[in-house]
């Protein structure tokens, strides 16, 4: 077995099998920073995989060619070894076939990932502009304050500008302590870069569809940074402040596209969890998570076989 047929396989179990395993760790109580490291983990390192597959097929297709050992290529890089039979002239031909649909594959993703990343960073520049100008400025640095009858608040970045926007029926719902919790909590997410993490989580799932892991990556680990943001409050502010501010701000309204808001991400988990007193168990829910960040480790282990 050579290194691209063990980085194709890695890559196509951890992105079937890995969300599964992270998720339960979740929803059994893990640390949501340690579980957010394991996602990024898992999509870093499936990434690595194809992207290492990728770089071997090419490289290994442009020296076959250009050294005339095509089949040699054929035999030690696919596996295929019934093209020892075939004419030199034909497994030049599949070589050059091979690398061209594996370039015209790599660049269309990257492409689409960064087209995604694009647009996503465009809507969140032209919405910051946007509140900025029609917000009024409020007594507390770098929030803002529109006119709507529905409680939200939330926060976006673009463009070097970032901005905490609440509405005035936040104003008239909170008491000056659930309102601090509330600031609190965006801040969080404004202080720990969560909108850069959430921007690449829904470009790469916009531009790999079909890759559960990605799909699953974005949903998740928008809640996770959530519930961090949600401790970083609690520490200051308490946890019932917050507590009461999110159930009182909890709404179904549709909040703007990469906007982090209080209570706009799965607001009930979140609730239950703020409600509950803290795990006794430290290490039962972060196995899965543990063995996910383990078996990062493979893409390396097989890069390595091609110094060898």
């Amino acid at each position: 077995m050579n290194a691209v047929t063990v980085l194709l396989a890695y890559a196509v179990a951890l992105s079937w099998f890995a969300p599964a395993l992270l998720t339960a760790s979740a929803s059994a109580g893990a640390h949501p920073r340690l579980a957010v490291a394991g996602w990024i983990a898992a999509v870093g390192s499936a990434l690595s995989a194809w992207a290492g597959a990728v770089v071997i097929l090419v490289v290994g297709a442009v020296h076959a060619v250009v050294t005339r050992s095509a089949l040699t290529f054929c035999v030690e890089t696919l596996g295929l070894t019934s093209a020892v039979h075939l004419p030199s002239s034909t497994a030049t031909a599949l070589v050059v076939v091979l690398l061209i649909a594996t370039s015209a594959v790599a660049l269309y993703t990257v492409r689409r990932v960064v087209m995604a990343l694009i647009r996503g960073r465009r809507r969140n520049v032209e919405h910051a502009e946007a509140v900025s100008i029609v917000g009024r400025p409020t007594e507390h640095p770098g929030v803002v304050e529109i006119s709507a009858r529905q409680p939200t608040a939330y926060c976006v970045s673009g463009g070097g500008r970032s901005v905490i926007v609440m509405t005035t029926a936040v104003r008239d719902l909170l008491d000056e302590d659930g309102m601090a919790a509330v600031l609190a909590h965006e801040r969080a997410h404004l202080r720990g870069r969560h909108h850069h993490v959430i921007a690449v989580l829904n470009a790469l799932a916009a531009a790999l569809p079909r890759l559960p892991l990605m799909r699953r990556a974005a949903r998740e680990v928008a809640a996770l940074l959530e519930m961090c943001a949600d401790d970083a409050a609690s520490r200051e502010h308490g946890r019932t402040h917050l507590l009461n501010s999110l159930a009182l701000l909890s709404t179904g309204d549709r909040l703007p596209e990469g906007a982090l808001a209080a209570a706009g991400t799965a607001v009930l988990d979140r609730l239950l969890r703020l409600a509950q007193p803290p795990a006794t168990s430290w290490w039962r829910p972060h196995v899965a998570v543990f063995a996910v960040m383990a078996a990062c480790g493979v893409p390396i282990a097989a890069l390595s076989l091609c110094v060898y």
